[in-house]
């Protein structure tokens, strides 16, 4: 199972460098703990429309996720990601279908595979 953790937020006004800059000392954080799989981050691009920035954190399973995400340096270093952007939005993403030229194989209608997906707004 791949469990995909999708967060999109926007640069507060006047402020995308100073998020860079941020994001240059929270990436070794967010990178170090070793039940995170795979990290990815996505500029928009349409430049400035909404979401400006999609990061994607990938897990091997919902337990990987949860011992992730109780780590004290995650959450302080989430904490600080949430000082400085607006309209955060987070989305869980199971799963289901996956197919592609170099493996064509597929779990679709496969009574192993679930999905569910949910959106969390934090008070900002």
């Amino acid at each position: 199972m791949v469990v995909k953790i999708i967060y999109t937020c926007n640069f507060l006004p006047g402020k995308q460098q100073e998020y860079l800059e941020w994001a240059q000392k929270a990436v070794p954080i967010f990178l170090a703990p070793e039940e995170l799989k795979k990290m990815s981050a996505y500029q928009n691009w349409l430049g400035h429309s909404t979401p400006m920035r999609w990061v994607e954190f990938e897990f091997e399973d919902m337990k990987a996720y949860q011992k992730y995400w109780a780590r004290e340096e995650i959450i302080k270093v989430s904490d600080e990601w949430a000082s400085i952007t607006t309209n955060q939005e987070a989305k869980i993403l199971l799963l289901v279908y996956q197919n592609s030229r170099e493996d064509p194989s597929t779990c679709w209608g496969d009574e192993s595979c679930y999905v569910f997906t949910f959106t969390v707004v934090p008070n900002t």
